[in-house]
Parts: C-alpha cells; sequence; structure tokens
C-alpha cells in the first residue's frame, strides 16, 4: 500500500533526523513553525494510515471508512502544509531550494488525494474496495518527485539546528512515536 511507504519513509526519515547537535546561531521562532508545518502536514496522515491498519479486513465497511478517513486527512493536512510553508518562505535563503522542493511535494499531495476523496467515496465496500481505492490513488497521483520528502529531510538533518529542531517539534516527535508502531 503506498500509504505504508510514505508512512515508512517519514518515519525512516525523522528518526534518523532526531539525532542532531545545536547549531552555533539558535533556530528563529519562524524557522521552528517551519519545522512543524513541515511535520504537521504529513502527520495526520500517517495516524489515519496507521488507524486503517487497524481495521479487520473482514469488515469491509470500517475499512472503507478508514480509507475514506486516510484520504480526507491527507488532503487537509497537505493543503494546510501547503498554505503554511508558503506565508512563512525559505527558512533560509541557502534552503530556498529545499523550501520549494517541499512545497511542491505537499501541493501536488494535497492535489492527488484531494482529487481521490469522491472517486474512493463513491466506491462499494465489497471485497474489491481495497484494490479499487488503490487503483483511484495511483490514478490521481500527480506527485512528480516523491523522492523530495526523503531529499528534504535528509538536507535539514545536515543541518544541526534544523535536526535538533526536528527533534523537539510535537509534530515530528509525534511521526517518531507513531513510526515505532509501525515496527521503525
Amino acid at each position: 500500500m503506498r500509504t505504508r511507504l510514505l508512512a515508512a519513509l517519514l518515519t525512516g526519515a525523522v528518526v534518523l533526523t532526531a539525532c542532531g547537535t545545536e547549531a552555533d546561531k539558535p533556530i528563529t521562532d519562524a524557522q521552528r513553525q517551519w519545522v512543524d508545518a513541515f511535520c504537521g502536514g504529513v502527520l495526520p496522515g500517517l495516524e489515519a494510515g496507521l488507524e486503517l491498519r487497524k481495521q479487520d479486513p473482514a469488515n469491509v465497511a470500517a475499512v472503507k471508512d478508514g480509507y475514506v478517513k486516510l484520504v480526507s486527512s491527507n488532503t487537509t493536512a497537505f493543503t494546510a502544509a501547503e498554505k503554511r510553508l508558503k506565508e512563512l518562505g525559505a527558512p533560509e535563503e541557502d534552503l530556498r531550494d529545499v523550501h520549494e522542493r517541499l512545497v511542491k511535494f505537499v501541493t501536488e499531495s494535497a492535489k492527488s488525494y484531494g482529487d481521490a476523496q469522491a472517486p474512493v467515496q463513491a466506491l462499494e465496500p465489497d471485497a474489491q474496495f481495497l484494490e479499487g481505492a488503490e487503483k483511484v490513488l495511483a490514478d490521481t497521483n500527480v506527485v512528480t518527485s516523491p523522492e523530495d520528502l526523503r531529499a528534504t529531510f535528509q538536507e535539514l538533518q545536515k543541518r544541526p539546528k534544523y535536526a535538533a529542531a526536528i527533534g523537539r517539534s510535537a509534530p515530528c516527535s509525534e511521526i517518531r512515536s507513531k513510526g515505532q508502531e509501525l515496527g521503525q
């Protein structure tokens, strides 16, 4: 399931990133907000994905409800992250490219999940539901560079103050905690 792959990618990246040390210059409040917006954009979808995994596959109606919540949570969270990241702008001039890649990723993700909402909701809760829902997500996916999310984490982990900020960020800590539920 694509959702599980995204969750595993994010969790692994956040766990790795949390091992930084303090930088010479302290992180500003705007930079801290940028980190929170970054992780806050992926946390709701991760939580919904975990809830979906807990559903009994035999209870297709509950699986459908969980899947609809997953799509809806991702749409809302990625849309909010896009708005907030655009408001904040790049956290530093030399991170402008990282910021632009991240904004592109969340924008495309919000569109992909948004476009999937109605078709997933329209699917019948039957034995073919999961296959149909996965096909809908594949068909509506417009994310051109999913590796941009991992590249963003990798760029930030090279910078001690951002690595430390990710370690202290509530949404990033939640991702790390939820990742432990996934066995990461």
